[in-house]
C-alpha cells in the first residue's frame, strides 16, 4: 500500500519537484518490491535512490567523477520505470498504467531529442556510419512540425504532466496479483518478474 502511494504521489508530483520526485518514485519502487516480493521493482528503485545520491554526492559533496555516474544511473532508472509501468499495466491489466508508460516514454523520447545530443551520442556509436535505430533521422524529419506545435521542450513537459496523471490514477487503483499472465504479458514477456 506504501509503495502505491508513493509511486502516486511521486508521479504526480513529476512536473513540478524534478529531482525530488525521482526520489520519491524511487522509494515507492522499493517499496513496491518488499511489499509485493519482486525484487525487480525494489533493484530499479534502488538504482534510482543510488542515481540521486551520486549527483548530490559530486555535486555538492566535492566527490569528482560521482556525478556522472549517479546521473547515468538516473537515466537508467528513468527508462527502467517506464518499463515496469507498461509491465505493471499489462500484468493487473491497468489502462491507466499503460497510458502513462506510453505518455511517460514519449515525453522522454522528446526530451532526448530536443536536447541536441541524440544525433552527437547516434554518431558517436556508429563512427558516423549509421544512425543508430533512426532516431536522428526521424529527429530532423519531425524537427520543423515539433517546432511549429510548440518545441520539443513543451511536449515534453506536457507529455510527462499526462503520464504522471495517468500514472498516478493507475497506480491509486493497482492491485498487484489481480490476474495470472495475460494473452499480451506471455507474448511481450521479457523476464521483467
Amino acid at each position: 500500500m506504501y509503495g502505491r502511494l508513493l509511486l502516486a504521489l511521486g508521479y504526480l508530483s513529476a512536473p513540478f519537484a524534478g529531482p525530488g520526485s525521482a526520489v520519491i518514485t524511487a522509494a515507492g519502487w522499493l517499496s513496491l518490491g518488499a511489499e509485493t516480493r519482486k525484487p525487480t521493482y525494489a533493484w530499479v528503485g534502488l538504482a534510482g535512490l543510488l542515481g540521486v545520491a551520486g549527483v548530490l554526492s559530486g555535486r555538492y559533496g566535492g566527490v569528482e567523477g560521482l556525478e556522472g555516474v549517479g546521473g547515468l544511473l538516473l537515466l537508467a532508472y528513468y527508462v527502467l520505470s517506464i518499463a515496469l509501468i507498461w509491465m505493471v499495466g499489462i500484468r493487473s491489466n491497468n489502462g491507466a498504467l499503460k497510458a502513462a508508460a506510453f505518455f511517460l516514454a514519449v515525453a522522454f523520447l522528446l526530451a532526448a531529442t530536443g536536447a541536441g545530443s541524440v544525433h552527437d551520442a547516434a554518431v558517436a556509436a556508429s563512427g558516423g556510419v549509421a544512425d543508430w535505430g533512426g532516431v536522428t533521422w526521424a529527429n530532423e524529419a519531425a524537427s520543423s512540425m515539433i517546432e511549429r506545435i510548440g518545441g520539443a521542450e513543451a511536449l515534453a513537459k506536457l507529455f510527462a504532466a499526462v503520464g504522471a496523471v495517468f500514472a498516478a490514477i493507475g497506480f491509486m487503483g493497482f492491485q498487484e496479483g489481480e490476474s495470472g499472465l495475460s494473452r499480451e504479458e506471455q507474448v511481450f514477456s521479457i523476464g521483467v518478474y
